[in-house]
């Protein structure tokens, strides 16, 4: 129990002299000494409780591996472009690279609210709406130089198949590994794949892609998660118009305006598309 605390007195308040107070040197340092313990007693609070929130709340229960994920579909919440850096996805810290730093790939993301709640409405919603495209083996290959979290050596849970095919990839004759089984290549690896390709190899076909009435008429009959009703007001500050113009039936070929868009329904609609035929959008008038 705290002692009580002697009320002051008006003398406590007048000063006698205006000389400067002199200490001895010893008692500085036991006022940093103190000033010290403090501040380091402090963090030591707040890591503790900190910890604690991640025990408890499924919320805060996102790693930046799973969080990277959803990155790859939504860029413009990807660190390299945050007005605002400090304390925003701290492990994504690389300034020549948008992956995670191997150390934390497995940790929890410290993120703000907004952004684990769109995490949390992309898993729900629409990471069981993925489409797979060909995964040529060579440009695998350099994907697993580039993102090296989804190495096995640095990811703790990579499922034994997994590591067999990494181990002996360079020598194994398959040429599309989106063939395989998910046992052997797991969805999620699949997913940080085609982030990456589209991310840096389909990125300016993406920004200029716009859908017909009719292509997104046969998306969203596959794909239903993607439709206004879900998205409207989730996305109204950045897309306030998200799908407006989309007909149930009409003109085919006319196009949904950009403004319309979000950048994970132009991703998604792309992969859609490029499944059905991979060279489709480098033929004539796409």
């Amino acid at each position: 129990m705290n002692e009580p605390v002697e009320e002051l007195s008006e003398k406590d308040f007048i000063q006698e002299s205006r000389q400067k107070p002199t200490f001895p040197y010893w008692v500085w340092l036991f006022l940093i000494a103190v000033v010290a313990a403090l501040v380091l007693g402090g963090g030591s609070w707040y890591t503790n409780r900190l910890s604690e929130l991640f025990k408890i709340s499924p919320f805060l229960q996102v790693t930046n591996r799973e969080i990277s994920l959803f990155l790859w579909q939504n860029p413009e919440y990807m660190r390299i472009n945050a007005k605002q850096k400090n304390g925003y996805l701290p492990a994504f810290k690389y300034l020549d690279k948008i992956t995670i730093d191997l150390a934390q790939a497995d940790q929890f993301a410290t993120a703000p609210p907004d952004l684990l709640f769109r995490y949390h409405t992309w898993k729900r919603l629409l990471s069981g709406e993925f489409t797979s495209t060909p995964i040529p083996k060579k440009e695998f290959l350099s994907f697993l130089s580039y993102a090296q979290e989804w190495q096995p050596p640095f990811w703790v849970d990579a499922p034994a198949g997994y590591k067999k095919l990494v181990e002996g990839l360079e020598e194994n004759p398959i040429q599309d590994l989106a063939t395989l089984s998910q046992e052997i290549l797991p969805v999620d690896v699949r997913i940080a794949f085609q982030g990456w390709q589209n991310y840096f190899a389909d990125g300016e076909a993406i920004n200029t892609f716009l859908p017909t009435q009719e292509q997104l008429r046969q998306f969203l009959a596959s794909h239903p998660n993607y439709a206004r009703n879900y998205w409207r007001n989730i996305v109204q500050e950045r897309t306030p118009n998200y799908l407006r113009s989309l007909k149930p039936s009409g003109n085919n070929e006319g196009l949904i305006p950009g403004s319309e868009l979000t950048s994970f329904l132009r991703v998604a609609i792309f992969n859609y598309l490029k499944a059905q035929d991979p060279n489709w959008n480098k033929k004539p008038n796409k």
